[in-house]
């Protein structure tokens, strides 16, 4: 019976009489695409089933919109909606929270939203095209040139510390571009989901802030951070007041010079980094240029992104600052196992875990007893025990070497 109606629909399709529409609950390939990208973008704000109870919600000052909900969605058209998502709250006249996603997804993709938008609420009263005249590729931006960081730089040093600059790129950061639904930017005000920047002018280069703001996937490809319609102008003072978020401790810089002060030595920083019978090891669970593992950060761009000071600040007192993504959780499973490590995937459910050895873990949510996202740093806290001023050095000196060929003629 049920083939009877398809061959009926596909008739009635075939000869124009019918418009073909995502169906609510149908197994759609671009729905099914459109809940990855639904869940990468969204649902740490909007929650996993659009009822507005993401992980970073609580930190907007402002309750997420609940996409769950029939009644709201229905009073909505796709055009709307579609405009919303693709100009961001301020494009559309509504919360600067919500960011702009046109620079980054495809047409075709934020129409699939739209669709995946109408089925969590239940929603049929507006059956969303199957297919238009949407484009399905991505839009691409060109990457930062050495020569506009190179530009940067300059304005950075005349300009970077005035007043006005200041003034404008906070402004920017807190009222017009959404960085502050995903930045902490004090204890008070700023999301979760990306790196926490009380301290960004201890953690981040200036020049490295303003290329990666300009456009990020070209760095990170799997960045949830969108791609913003920035102006030079904008990434320069965004960039400008950022760099002025430092809340230095005398004492610790002073604990730091006798390590900037040696010379050091790249290749024996090399050496200790991947060699597995030193003492350091840090491959083990840092990537470089495809080599290493997984557990922690990738420091392929490590020399470029950030300063000496932070980097040595991790190396000595990896509990200070935990990367956004790479806080480890405890999970006690109902058999009595305990679990350790970095989660990096989740549904309703089930957990994607990384342990400390490099394991994939993929652990089902109604096997879970307890489950507790720890304060401490999985990366062990004994480094300045373990190694030397000169070797802890010669680590340091390596790790200022993996740089971006964009930034070649910047230090």
């Amino acid at each position: 019976m049920w083939y009877r109606v398809k061959l009926f629909l596909f008739f009635l399709i075939f000869c124009g009489w019918v418009n073909p529409v995502w169906a609510v609950g149908a197994e759609d390939s671009r729905l099914i695409h459109a809940e990855e990208v639904f869940m990468h973008y969204c649902a740490h704000c909007h929650g996993t089933q659009g009822d507005g109870d993401g992980f970073n919600a609580e930190f907007l000052g402002k309750e997420p919109t609940q996409l769950s909900d029939s009644e709201f969605i229905s009073k909505k058209s796709n055009d709307q909606i579609f405009r919303i998502i693709n100009n961001g709250g301020v494009g559309v006249r509504k919360s600067h929270l919500m960011p702009v996603f046109g620079k980054t997804l495809s047409e075709d993709e934020i129409w699939s939203l739209v669709a995946y938008i109408r089925k969590l609420a239940e929603d049929d009263s507006h059956p969303v095209p199957e297919k238009g005249a949407w484009n399905s590729k991505r839009p691409e931006w060109p990457p930062v040139t050495g020569a506009e960081i190179i530009s940067f730089s300059n304005w950075f040093k005349s300009r970077g510390k005035e007043k006005e600059s200041l003034e404008t790129g906070e402004y920017l950061f807190h009222k017009k571009k959404s960085c502050l639904a995903c930045h902490q930017i004090n204890e008070e005000e700023g999301g979760r989901v990306g790196p926490s920047l009380v301290r960004a002018g201890f953690y981040y280069k200036p020049e490295w802030v303003f290329a990666w703001i300009k456009n990020p996937h070209v760095f990170k490809p799997e960045t949830k951070m969108p791609n913003l319609p920035l102006e030079n102008e904008e990434a320069q003072t965004i960039a400008a007041f950022l760099n002025d978020q430092v809340e230095e401790d005398a004492a610790f810089v002073e604990e730091l010079k006798p390590f900037l002060e040696q010379k050091g030595d790249p290749k024996k920083g090399k050496q200790l980094f991947f060699d597995q019978e030193e003492k350091a090891n840090c491959g083990k669970c840092h990537r470089v240029n495809g080599e290493g593992g997984k557990v922690g950060p990738d420091l392929s761009l490590v020399g470029s992104s950030r300063r000496p000071e932070f980097i040595l600040e991790s190396i000595l007192n990896p509990k200070a600052v935990i990367t956004a993504g790479f806080k480890s959780v405890l999970i006690l499973t109902k058999e009595g196992k305990l679990i350790t490590g970095i989660k990096k995937n989740e549904d309703d459910s089930s957990l994607d875990i990384v342990d400390k050895k490099g394991k994939n873990l993929h652990i089902q949510k109604d096997q879970i007893k307890k489950f507790k996202v720890q304060k401490i740093s999985i990366m062990p806290g004994n480094f300045k025990d373990l190694l030397s001023v000169e070797e802890i050095a010669d680590l340091l000196v390596f790790l200022k070497t993996l740089t971006h060929p964009a930034f070649a003629g910047t230090e």
